[in-house]
């Protein structure tokens, strides 16, 4: 069964980018709540697809590039969908949904594979305008090729800006203190299973550290692994109110710097002007729970909650203790997601 729309964010590798508004006024004055508007720009770009794009990626003499090669192979377009996201809502898929879409998910399915784009509105609902819709926040997961080409279509139809997301070192440390919170906080969890389910969510963490070639002209990135049995020790004690939520990086920051000499500053206590924020930066963090890059890159893994068949009670038990895993990693996954959103509204030379 394919997964709902929510669902769709999940699971997947996505290229991060910000767009302007969306100027439709010519042609629609409406667009998420616009089924006829949304099939339309489907069919354009449908045909704009089978008519332009694969035949032209076919012809020359010249060897084609990895991306190139792949896309040829991907069959013909059979599908092409343009669908109102009516809520982005992860962990309940039964709450009530806001008065207007969060988006619109575009789906090509080919005969051999299926590509997806999204375009995510601002959580406030102030995107809708009489002549213009602001989606500020597109998600790709398309080959090189067929994304310039689907940006060019939006950058035609809708005279919008396109423009590479990056995300700087202190938003990717932020998401992952976020996260950790979320996992670990609320509804009044004892320490220890709010912990396991932290080491069963998260399990291990990379962090890459990039540096600038003027205080490492020779070392450009280095990955730490901090292990799963590790991540607990970063956490504060329990029943410990003084220390702030971002603690984990407090504790991140303080190892890296005991057995490594290295002061990077992951919580972002230091002024901006200083070495560690001038020349080192996080310029990825993964886990088995979500992965965020610099270059504007982002993943969200988590899985549906089915609900089980009745039988005895401790079946029933096993059932809740991994749906109540399951709900807290969609959690935090809606979370994080919401906080990338808000990011694609700030401008790029803010670090906060």
């Amino acid at each position: 069964m394919a997964p709902s729309i929510p669902g769709q964010m999940l699971n997947t590798s996505w290229t991060l980018h910000r767009l302007s508004p969306l100027h439709h006024e010519k042609e629609f004055q409406s667009l998420l709540d616009n089924p006829e508007a949304l099939k339309t720009y489907a069919n354009r770009l449908r045909d704009q697809l089978t008519g332009n794009v694969l035949s032209g990626f076919q012809v020359g003499t010249s060897a084609p590039s990895p991306e190139e090669d792949t896309l040829s192979r991907t069959g013909a377009l059979k599908d092409c969908t343009w669908e109102a996201i009516s809520s982005l809502s992860l962990e309940d898929l039964n709450a009530p949904q806001p008065e207007s879409p969060c988006g619109i998910l575009v789906v090509l399915e080919y005969e051999n594979i299926t590509y997806k784009a999204a375009l995510l509105a601002p959580p406030e609902g102030s995107h809708s305008r009489k002549t213009s819709t602001y989606l500020p926040l597109l998600l790709t997961r398309l080959p090189g090729p067929l994304r310039q080409t689907f940006i060019s279509f939006l950058s035609a139809n809708f005279d919008t800006y396109c423009s590479v997301f990056r995300l700087p070192s202190q938003f990717l440390c932020a998401g992952l203190a976020s996260y950790v919170d979320t996992l670990t906080q609320g509804r009044d969890r004892e320490p220890a299973p709010s912990r396991a389910i932290l080491e069963d969510v998260v399990k291990e963490i990379q962090i890459t550290v990039s540096f600038s070639t003027n205080v490492a002209p020779a070392l450009r990135s280095l990955n730490i692994n901090i292990p799963r049995g590790s991540i607990k020790s970063f956490l504060p004690a329990a029943g410990d109110s003084d220390q702030p939520s971002g603690s984990i990086l407090s504790g991140l920051s303080s190892y890296i710097e005991k057995h490594l000499a290295m002061d990077l500053d992951l919580a972002g206590s230091s002024a901006r002007d200083s070495p560690a924020r001038k020349h080192v930066r996080i310029s990825k963090i993964a886990c088995n729970g979500f992965v965020l890059g610099a270059e504007g890159k982002m993943k969200l893994v988590a899985q549906p909650i089915r609900t089980g068949s009745a039988g005895d009670d401790s079946a029933e038990n096993d059932d809740d203790a991994r749906n109540e895993k399951k709900r807290l990693a969609l959690r935090a996954s809606e979370v994080l997601l919401f906080s990338v959103i808000h990011r694609s509204l700030v401008g790029e030379n803010q670090e906060s």
